[in-house]
């Protein structure tokens, strides 16, 4: 790009990649109580003694995020104070949400507050007010929270009612902000995501994580039903709802409607943190059908994130419920997180280990059934038909557990979802052993709801445990599910185990550009000047398709947003032909948003066919990059012509 534009946008690819410094918890363990009064038998620290200091008998969440000046805010929902009834969210004094300030950064004996926002003394204030009216608005409950410059932000959800145990319904969603250091909020009256009347909206429930100049918002539907989905805004535009951009699989839509998901699970009660120490995003989130909470980690905003790492369990804690992470807790070996549990509806700071994961780029979870409990949904796998988990039977190829199905006719089958990039390839891996009398068995990948086959590989008897391996291309799913069932003819049963899914080594979507659907660049692709795509115009390079820019002058090209693992190297390749009369193009790697170049080539003398043209580049400290190809007009009516982008780990 020529050197006094620096400005100009090009070719734009945010590659998210890698699975370096992917981590796995154990040994979670209570540190100190956070909120409430020791009950007899505790032994654990209580250095805040809410009760009698705040009046805080009984609370949950504590959501906590850094907000600059060297501390934390903790923000709490439904709080109870004299008269709480001791067991759950229910008795006197109560206030729909509570605030406290901690500048505790020795976390090892506890968590300790500074103060908490008070409207009396010794009195939690509740910042947030609510009507209080089942069927109307019962409750308002925060769910993340973010500081930009010194403006505070909560995210919070507006409860219509409470339903039966593990689902609620909202109003809607919306954004409050502090400018007094949290002692008074307003709630923006447009910055909001109202509900439907099937109450499914993607957007109740929120995390927050600054990265790049944004900060992005993970969200889930009300209740602890649903997938979790991705949105960002650019910090200065919080409260300016159109501002947002939607993850649609591949890139960034303004419709909201066309968010995909970026993690499967019945998930709940969300936190996402950036570890510096790993060069890792974290997730955690409540599963219910797993009687967990559960962790994912990914080297990007946009993943792919691993599949679920069970971080502490309903049958160790029971009753538990969100894990929001201490922004300041997290090493490389280390995690320090906020827990709730049911009963005695009270908030924990917890402490778990962080092992190395060699398979950490593995997007299955339970992929050895290692961790599967007798619940009475075996999420994540699912069965159709005979079948479940050999719990310590002695029939796993490694470790103690795998899955089987078994039956004596029919279609029986293990399955699972996944979140995929669409029009992406993958491999899946798995490793099968049969009855002798098998005869009809299948492994592979399909389309959501027993879709279309998108791949896979029959087999039959098997003796011993076989490695089968299926490539595929994802389509146009953002979901897909992988299975291995046999279809029975007598007692017949198939074993299961050690299952992977990898996405391929190419991080560009629509490489080639055959899935773009129009003449308009569409996501993830994007025009910027006049570009666009050549749809069976026999100017492609392979394939029916290639993209285009062309003009007399001004900078103009297509381009796509992608992302990286930070200061990782790369390599881009693609080919590009021009016109005759072209003068000056560009090709490479930059930072987000029209930063500075990371490596770029020029291309300033014709090429009369298809040239393949290559870039190697560090992506520095950068989660994303943009990568670029376009060309300058200087007065003369000048095109070029893109095809087969790549972009791969080196």
């Amino acid at each position: 790009m020529r050197r006094t534009t620096r400005w100009k946008w090009t070719l734009l690819l945010l590659a998210f990649t890698g699975s370096a410094h992917a981590v796995t918890p154990t040994g979670v363990t209570k540190v100190s109580r956070v909120t409430g009064a020791t009950p007899a038998g505790e032994s654990i620290p209580n250095p805040n003694q809410t009760h009698t200091n705040y009046e805080v008998y009984g609370t949950d969440l504590g959501i906590i995020w850094d907000k600059g000046g060297g501390e934390v805010f903790l923000v709490f929902g439904d709080t109870f104070g004299v008269g709480w009834c001791g067991n759950g969210g229910c008795g006197g004094g109560w206030r729909s949400n509570v605030l406290a300030r901690s500048s505790d950064t020795t976390l090892s004996n506890g968590l300790t507050f500074t103060t908490m926002i008070q409207d009396a003394t010794r009195h939690a204030k509740e910042i947030l007010p609510s009507k209080k009216v089942n069927n109307d608005e019962m409750t308002v409950i925060p769910t993340a929270g973010v500081t930009v410059g010194s403006r505070h932000y909560l995210h919070y959800m507006s409860v219509n009612h409470w339903g039966e145990a593990g689902l609620w319904y909202t109003n809607y969603s919306g954004i409050a902000y502090s400018d007094d250091n949290g002692q008074n909020w307003v709630k923006h009256p447009s910055a909001r995501w109202q509900n439907n009347a099937s109450w499914t909206n993607n957007f109740q429930m929120a995390a927050f994580v600054k990265n790049g100049g944004f900060v992005y918002m993970y969200a889930t539907p009300n209740g602890r039903r649903g997938n979790v989905h991705l949105a960002r805004v650019p910090e200065g535009s919080l409260l300016d709802i159109n501002a947002y951009r939607y993850w649609d699989g591949n890139g960034w839509s303004a419709s909201q409607a066309a968010a995909r998901p970026v993690a499967i699970g019945i998930a709940s009660e969300l936190s996402v943190s950036y570890n510096a120490a790993l060069g890792r995003f974290l997730m955690t989130y409540l599963n219910e059908h797993r009687q967990a909470i559960v962790l994912r980690d990914a080297g990007t905003p946009t993943g792919p994130w691993s599949g679920e790492k069970v971080l502490a369990s309903g049958s160790a804690f029971p009753g538990l419920y969100n894990a929001f992470i201490h922004p300041w807790g997290s090493t490389a070996n280390e995690l320090y997180f906020v827990m709730s549990q049911w009963t005695p509806y009270n908030t924990f700071l917890m402490r778990a280990t962080l092992t190395g994961d060699s398979e950490g780029d593995n997007l299955l979870s339970e992929p050895g059934f290692e961790t599967q409990a007798a619940t009475p949904v075996m999420a994540p796998w699912w069965v159709e038909g005979g079948g479940g988990v050999d719990r310590n039977l002695g029939g796993a190829r490694t470790g103690q557990d795998n899955g089987f199905v078994r039956a004596s006719s029919g279609w029986n089958v293990l399955k699972q979802g996944v979140v995929v990039q669409p029009y992406t390839d993958y491999t899946l891996r798995g490793w099968v052993r049969t009855s002798a009398n098998n005869t009809e068995a299948y492994f592979g990948a399909r389309g959501p709801g027993n879709g279309p086959i998108l791949g896979e590989r029959p087999f039959g008897s098997l003796p011993g445990y076989t490695e089968q391996v299926v490539s595929f291309n994802s389509g146009a799913n953002s979901v897909v599910e992988v299975y291995s069932g046999l279809w029975a003819n007598g007692d017949t049963w198939l074993q299961l185990d050690d299952v992977s899914l990898r996405k391929g080594a190419n991080l560009v979507g629509h490489a080639g550009f055959e899935q773009q659907p129009s003449a308009s660049a569409t996501s993830p692709w994007y025009a910027e000047g006049n570009a666009g795509i050549d749809r069976g115009l026999g100017y492609s390079r392979t394939g029916a398709n290639n993209a285009w820019a062309r003009n007399t002058d001004g900078w103009n090209a297509i381009k796509q947003e992608v992302g990286v693992t930070p200061n990782t190297s790369y390599t881009l390749t693609g080919w590009v032909k021009t016109a005759g009369a072209h003068t000056e193009g560009y090709f490479g790697a930059r930072m987000l948003r029209g930063g500075p170049i990371l490596n770029e080539v020029q291309f300033a003398q014709p090429l009369g066919s298809y040239t393949q043209l290559t870039v190697t580049f560090n992506s520095g400290a950068n989660h994303s990059v943009e990568l670029f190809a376009g060309m300058w007009g200087h007065g003369t009516d000048t095109w070029i012509q893109v095809d087969d982008v790549s972009l791969t780990r080196n």
